[in-house]
């Protein structure tokens, strides 16, 4: 199949993240780089450390197009570990393959902010203020700038859970960093607001994009304070693109993205994929990219 020059895929998509790596029946990674590189995709993210080796994403044929990295931005003892163990492992997978990255980092998240995510009340009430904000934008700098001296470039992901997520989060982090952004524009709706209009704000200052759908109506129900976020996640929160409430087309379309030459990455977050799923996901994911590469031709 016809690779598209720009569009990759990424682990979390097939169930693979921070929270599944304890797990043994998960897809093995060369079966998955195999069928991600089938589908027609381009490169790949590199997942937890650990899981995908630069080496066989080469073999498959894949460009390693970024590396996710949670970091814990509100403790710094914790923000310490997760540099040696996180970070540093994402930073040298990268350079191996001789690109720039990008790393993405992220706010780590607490159970706090994830009971809250998606309710605006909550989310006001949880989010960091004064010196802890100070100290935590101080933290994504450091990171920063050890993914700079270790050969790659950085960028900041605004993630649901997490101590940037909404709108007004995610304007202290850019007024207050010199870091670009990884817009997610499911994460953006999530986070409540309307993720056409945060691209078109901010796309000067994104470097990397995700895209992704939300069910609008396992959102409500968040909102509603029926079900915890975390149960819808794991029922389908992020759907198909073009099936939720997020204007994809939209956001592709944005004059101030047209000339965006950075990797476009198609995510729809599943907490865990056992081998047995790999053929429904497949389904999805071959949709998914059609429905991009249309948006694209537009």
């Amino acid at each position: 199949m016809q690779r598209s020059r720009g569009l990759a895929g990424a682990p979390v998509t097939w169930g693979v993240w921070e929270r599944t790596t304890t797990r043994d029946d998960l897809i093995p990674a060369r079966l998955l780089l195999r069928t991600v590189a089938e589908i027609g995709y381009r490169g790949i993210e590199l997942g937890p450390p650990g899981y995908l080796a630069p080496s066989a994403v080469a073999q498959s044929g894949l460009e390693l197009v970024g590396g996710f990295a949670p970091l814990h931005l509100d403790d710094e003892d914790a923000f310490t570990s997760d540099l040696a163990e996180w970070l540093d492992p994402i930073v040298a997978a990268l350079a191996e393959t001789g690109n720039r990255g990008p790393v993405v980092l992220a706010d780590a998240g607490t159970h706090e902010r994830l009971a809250g995510a998606g309710k605006p009340d909550e989310q006001a009430r949880t989010a960091l203020t004064g010196d802890r904000l100070a100290r935590a934008l101080d933290r994504v700098m450091r990171a920063a700038e050890r993914c700079r001296v270790g050969g790659v470039d950085a960028v900041f992901h605004h993630h649901t859970g997490t101590y940037f997520e909404t709108p007004e989060e995610i304007a202290v982090l850019v007024d207050r960093t010199d870091v670009s952004l990884c817009f997610d524009t499911g994460h953006a709706a999530v986070g409540g607001g309307d993720p056409v209009e945060l691209a078109r704000i901010y796309a000067e200052r994104i470097g990397h994009l995700h895209l992704k759908d939300v069910d609008p109506a396992l959102l409500a129900r968040v909102r509603g304070c029926e079900v915890p976020l975390e149960q819808v996640w794991g029922e389908g929160l992020f759907c198909p693109v073009g099936e939720g409430m997020v204007d994809v087309r939209a956001v592709l379309a944005l004059p101030q993205l047209k000339g965006f030459d950075g990797w476009i990455v198609l995510e729809q977050d599943r907490k865990a994929v056992v081998e047995g799923g790999l053929e429904a996901v497949r389904a999805v994911e071959e949709a998914n990219l059609r429905f991009v590469r249309q948006a694209l031709a537009a």
